[in-house]
């Protein structure tokens, strides 16, 4: 007899410890309204970079957290409302008629404790300084804390992970 029980207590166990699990991997998952939400988020984002001189910013600074951190390579590092909104205003200031666009692909979101990680790739087409033509630009990708809280998801921290510039060539 005790020689099954053992087994048994340990299947039990088992079990319990695999639903307990699943159970927990469960509680982690975005809905699908969320993933949308988070989705949107970067796509707001982006377009209150792009068109910062419609409303001195305010559609990209409300993307983010007030106490927000964006990190874009290793010599830029932005903290807080006041500092972030200039980052998209003040280069619009300088150059009022440029055109800086952003193209977003590959959005995955994985849940953590503070809300959720969201990765994304991104491609800019630019002209710079409003006066030449548009040109491939910077590509990279995100990897951002976003938190979901009363207003929505916001962006925590983000964290801009530049890889080069895309080339177009003329056919040959």
């Amino acid at each position: 007899m005790k020689r099954f029980i053992v087994p048994a207590v340990l299947c039990v166990l088992s079990a319990l410890g695999g639903a307990a699990f699943v159970q927990a991997q469960q509680k982690k998952a975005i809905s699908n309204d969320d993933f949308v939400a988070i989705q949107r988020l970067l796509w707001d984002n982006h377009t209150g970079y792009d068109f910062a001189m419609r409303d001195n910013g305010d559609l990209w600074t409300s993307t983010f957290t007030p106490d927000a951190v964006i990190d874009n390579g290793p010599n830029i590092h932005l903290v807080g409302e006041k500092i972030i909104r200039a980052y998209a205003v003040d280069p619009a200031t300088k150059a009022p008629t440029r055109r800086f666009r952003h193209w977003t692909t590959t959005f995955h979101v994985t849940p953590n404790a503070e809300g959720a990680i969201l990765s994304a790739f991104y491609l800019v087409i630019s002209d710079g300084d409003g006066k030449t033509p548009m040109t491939l630009g910077p590509t990279g990708r995100y990897e951002s804390q976003v938190v979901k809280t009363k207003a929505g998801w916001k962006i925590k921290h983000h964290v801009i992970h530049g890889e080069g510039s895309a080339g177009a060539y003329p056919p040959k």
